[in-house]
């Protein structure tokens, strides 16, 4: 029995890790299953390119997907692709878009959509092929036949094999991400932001017979420390990127996490590593146990400026006051704090576009990440907007970066793409009472909306500029990435 992994990293400029390939074909690996991957990457990997994929998709029993709603039509075309050149081999669809968009499979090229958690399913799926038994009634599976109830989550992810880093090029990828490797040890969500797909997960998996307060499950920090070891010894490593969002949440477990982390990798290997938290986790003892064990990063779910829209909005439940601890606090014990933020939330306008502004004065993070929101679909923020009509169509599209699905009522697409791409400009005329940043904003602002989406790599070149004819702190593109700001203290 042979699988064929089908990753299609297509929607972002970088290359990237994917953990539902990483662990479904450690599982299958431990079954006796041989599994491949085919990692579509423009820059990196194998091309988007008909000819290319089919060719290097022959002598599989079994072609596995996952997508997110962004490229899922890339993993439905490829899809199409292989239906006709190997139509006897199934294919089967997993990750975030099968989940939550189960009404795709109808139309879809995939003979399979799995619905939550994959790892029961796909033993189960292999095994009735292997065997030749009736797959159509396997639990999690949406097939031609019939939708079958799911499972259930995996309650202790300590019986789950370590990550597969053999499945696809470890160490091109990390060469590509500057020694970056991302992985998370957690699964689950206790929270209910209305933009998360997190709730539609909780919806889907929690049974009968599970528990609300279980769904948020941990590996142990033995677990988690021995596996990262495993990995330092084996490649080369700049830092470790923890995807999870809620290891803070558990001060017992981020105490023994600080504590072998120091001792196994910070120490001996000098790796660091990168987390994400939430504001209100982010007390003095729990900063200085990140600080000890060689966290360099904290990421902080601060979505707006606008304490109304954070918390009414989008659920986020983070006050104003729990941010200024937070990044404060970070501040003193020298860990970078990065404020992870959207533009265009329903109602967006001047005035919370100026609470934006003003409130990284305030907090002064060490960086921003700057998106514009996309509602996924079923999530409670896109049933809202679809409910009053915000919606500029109903679909989500390739020009997600350049500006919003929505419409607002005080703010064009040409004043909104300007507030979020000149946004470090507007903080630094504020900010520094600065007439040249100023006049680098009305610069642009004269273009058309066109003009403007053209001008992005000029934007940035001028960011550069102004940069260096700036003598205060302020901030900048970082790396002339479009998605960060720095804060650069001169």
């Amino acid at each position: 029995m042979k699988v064929l992994f089908i990753y299609p990293d297509i929607s972002t400029e970088v290359i990237n890790f994917c953990p539902a390939i990483h662990i479904l074909s450690s599982v299958l690996k431990a079954k006796g299953i041989e599994t491949a991957a085919l990692h579509i990457n423009k820059n990196f990997g194998i091309p988007y390119e008909r000819n290319a994929i089919v060719h290097r998709a022959q002598g599989y029993d079994l072609y596995a997907f996952t997508a997110t709603s962004f490229n899922y039509k890339y993993a439905n075309e490829i899809a199409g692709w292989l239906k006709s050149s190997n139509p006897s081999i199934l294919r089967i669809l997993g990750g975030a878009h099968a989940t939550i968009q189960p009404e795709d499979f109808e139309d879809s090229n995939f003979d399979i959509f799995c619905i939550g958690e994959g790892e029961g399913a796909m033993v189960d799926l292999t095994y009735a092929l292997q065997i030749g038994a009736d797959w159509h009634g396997i639990l999690n599976l949406k097939t031609r036949k019939q939708t079958n109830p799911v499972r259930g989550f995996t309650k202790d992810l300590d019986t789950l094999p370590r990550w597969d880093f053999d499945i696809l090029d470890t160490e091109k990828i990390l060469k590509a991400r500057g020694g970056w490797l991302s992985i998370s040890f957690s699964r689950g969500c206790p929270y209910e932001c209305s933009f998360c797909i997190n709730h539609l997960y909780k919806k889907i998996e929690i049974g009968p017979n599970d528990k609300m307060k279980d769904y948020l499950r941990r590996r142990t920090a033995e677990n988690t420390v021995n596996e990262l070891e495993e990995l330092a010894k084996t490649y080369e490593i700049s830092h470790f990127n923890i995807d999870d969002d809620l290891l803070t949440m558990d001060r017992e477990w981020m105490a023994n996490f600080s504590r072998l982390y120091r001792e196994k990798i910070w120490t001996p290997f000098n790796i660091p590593y990168v987390i994400n938290a939430r504001a209100d986790t982010l007390d003095e003892g729990m900063v200085k146990l990140l600080k000890i064990s060689g966290c360099k990063e904290a990421r902080i779910g601060y979505e707006t400026g606008n304490e109304a829209a954070r918390n009414k909005i989008l659920r986020k439940h983070t006050s104003n006051l729990e941010l200024k601890n937070a990044f404060s606090m970070l501040k003193k014990y020298q860990i970078t704090g990065v404020a992870f933020a959207m533009m265009g939330i329903p109602g967006e306008n001047m005035s919370t576009i100026n609470d934006t502004i003003n409130s990284i004065i305030e907090l002064q993070p060490g960086m921003m990440r700057m998106t514009f929101l996309f509602p996924y679909k079923h999530t409670e923020i896109y049933n809202d907007c679809m409910a009053k009509g915000l919606f500029k169509n109903d679909i989500v599209g390739d020009n997600r970066d350049m500006g919003s699905p929505l419409h607002f009522e005080e703010l064009t697409d040409k004043a909104l793409f300007c507030f979020r791409f000149l946004l470090p400009w507007y903080i630094n005329a504020r900010w520094l009472n600065s007439e040249m940043y100023q006049d680098a904003i009305d610069e642009f602002h004269r273009l058309s909306l066109e003009e403007l989406e053209q001008s992005l790599p000029a934007i940035i070149k001028r960011d550069e500029w102004l940069s260096l004819q700036t003598s205060k702190s302020h901030y900048r593109y970082y790396k002339n990435n479009q998605y960060y700001f720095e804060l650069y203290e001169n």
